[in-house]
């Protein structure tokens, strides 16, 4: 499947099962803001007047990052130096996908990928119609995920071989 993002600062490619969503409470959603802001150049420092920012993102981070890492979201952070391109990109099926240090739990098989602020913005007002960056059903399971960049991500339906994943990483 062929799809496009805009990819600009301060931003990142998500891909979830529709069912993980309905986790993300308010805490986990300010928890992505400040994972969205690794530098602190967005008001979100005025939270934390005279804290290290690197010391609070780690701290504010960490119930958004354990989330992901247990496979229940994965997230690709856009360049901070970037300032907006659009990106075309493919999310396809490899059999041959071995190993992988990102894996997604798929209760549904409804996996949905859309950039992070417009899930922060949607799940926060749930009025608003999100803007779907692709969605395709697959068999309920677990499924590996490779990719070079966004450009190109596989998968592949598979069993985790460990327990803790890397699924954030910077695209």
């Amino acid at each position: 499947m062929k799809f496009q993002v805009d990819r600009e600062r301060g931003n990142g490619l998500v891909l979830i099962d529709r069912d993980s969503m309905k986790e993300l409470d308010d805490e986990l959603l300010y928890a992505f803001d400040i994972l969205l802001d690794r530098s602190g150049k967005t008001e979100l420092i005025y939270d934390f007047p005279d804290e290290d920012w690197h010391t609070v993102w780690v701290r504010e981070t960490e119930a958004l990052r354990n989330f992901c890492n247990s496979g229940k979201m994965i997230v690709w952070l856009f360049d901070e130096k970037l300032k907006f391109e659009t990106i075309d990109g493919v999310f396809q099926t490899d059999d041959a996908l071995a190993a992988s240090d990102k894996w997604l739990y798929a209760p549904t098989g409804d996996l949905l990928a859309v950039t992070a602020s417009e899930l922060i913005q949607c799940l926060c007002y749930p009025e608003l119609e999100m803007e779907e960056v692709f969605t395709v059903s697959v068999p309920k399971g677990w499924y590996a995920i490779s990719d070079s960049g966004i450009e190109e991500i596989k998968y592949c339906k598979g069993n985790p071989c460990t327990a803790v994943f890397e699924n954030i990483q910077e695209a």
